[in-house]
């Protein structure tokens, strides 16, 4: 609680003196628009931690505002992930404008950069009703659904929402590896599907209420947030994600180990951590649900001029995809595992300390 209040007051204090301040598809960095989002976030070294029942000396994680993936900066350039940072920056200022080239970069990334890169934006900023005039000479315009009191409000909350989870679920010494693991487990145990909404999907009802902000509020929602809120949350600690989309149905990509993986956490809600769907390739992912790679579309449905490779072909995880984690335990770099079989429940070690 001291660090939300620090967080807020620091907001409101500038709401008052400026009277200012301050959503089923799709990260670069904070200060350095290359890669991942490492120097963005966290600086934490990439050694292994405690078991599932570690104790912390406190919080340790503070939200980065500006984050942002290599994926984003290779679908949709450089350009569009700088206009990211400088609306960041405006809307935290309390501004209304931001730099931003053309109406292109602006239309896109309004829409489709908030959902994954700091999802309580959605709840806060709208694009301008003429899009099309809303970017003149290299400064575009945006406008608030809510006041800027209001906006300041949201912003703290989410920020100590955010700084909770990160908190509780991740220590500052995991790996990468351990990272998505952990908020991978948390997620099969916290959140749960809303099939009233998926209904209403599939009944092509108008449905615009879906965000990443609103799973993790409300702890539910259907695939595309939950896939948006946990790649999120893995790019505030560091760890390049983004989502896929195929036909129906959206999940997290990330890079690890300059290694591509699928994960995807929406399955997992079903069956309490079924490794089933951790770190899959594109073979795993096509087997297990008859996809199509073909129509796997990346970050967003916008289409590059050369379209990136993002294949995952390394199958270093496979012998997990058959199991259900038990715990695992970052200071023996082990998980503790089990299947079901005909005469019982087999039990499985798995040793990652070479990953």
């Amino acid at each position: 609680m001291k660090l939300i209040k620090r967080v807020f007051s620091l907001v409101l204090c500038f709401v008052i003196a400026a009277v200012a301040v301050m959503g089923c598809s799709s990260v670069v960095t904070e200060e350095s628009t290359t890669v991942t989002t490492t120097a963005a976030t966290t600086t934490e070294p990439e050694t292994s931690a405690t078991t599932e029942q570690t104790t912390s000396a406190g919080p340790w994680f503070t939200l980065q505002t500006k984050v942002c993936s290599s994926f984003h900066e290779r679908v949709f350039g450089k350009e569009m992930c700088d206009a990211w940072y400088s609306l960041v920056d405006a809307v935290m200022a309390g501004e209304d404008t931001f730099s931003c080239p053309n109406g292109h970069i602006y239309l896109w990334m309004i829409s489709e950069f908030p959902k994954v890169c700091f999802p309580v934006l959605g709840e806060i900023i709208t694009i301008k009703n003429h899009y099309d005039l809303a970017t003149i000479n290299g400064t575009a315009q945006f406008e608030y659904k809510v006041s800027k009191e209001e906006a300041a409000e949201k912003i703290a909350e989410f920020t100590e929402l955010t700084e909770e989870i990160i908190n509780e679920v991740i220590k500052p010494e995991y790996s990468d590896f351990e990272k998505a693991l952990a908020l991978y487990s948390y997620f099969t145990h916290t959140y749960t599907y809303d099939y009233d909404t998926f209904r209403k999907v599939e009944n092509n009802e108008v449905v615009n209420y879906t965000s990443s902000y609103r799973l993790m509020t409300t702890k539910t929602g259907i695939c595309c947030e939950i896939a948006e809120a946990y790649s999120y949350l893995l790019l505030q600690v560091g760890v390049d994600a983004a989502t896929v989309i195929n036909t129906k149905h959206e999940w997290s990509i990330i890079k690890l180990g300059g290694k591509y993986y699928h994960i995807d956490p929406t399955f997992g809600l079903s069956d309490w951590d079924n490794l089933c769907y951790f770190l899959m390739n594109d073979e795993q992912r096509i087997y297990t649900d008859l996809y199509d790679d073909k129509n796997f579309q990346y970050v967003a449905f916008y289409d590059p001029e050369v379209p990136p490779d993002f294949s995952a072909s390394d199958d270093t995880y496979k012998v997990l995809w058959d199991y259900h984690m038990t715990y695992f335990d970052p200071t023996e770099k082990k998980i503790e595992c089990w299947r079901y079989k005909e005469d019982g429940t087999e039990n499985f070690t798995y040793d990652y300390s070479g990953h």
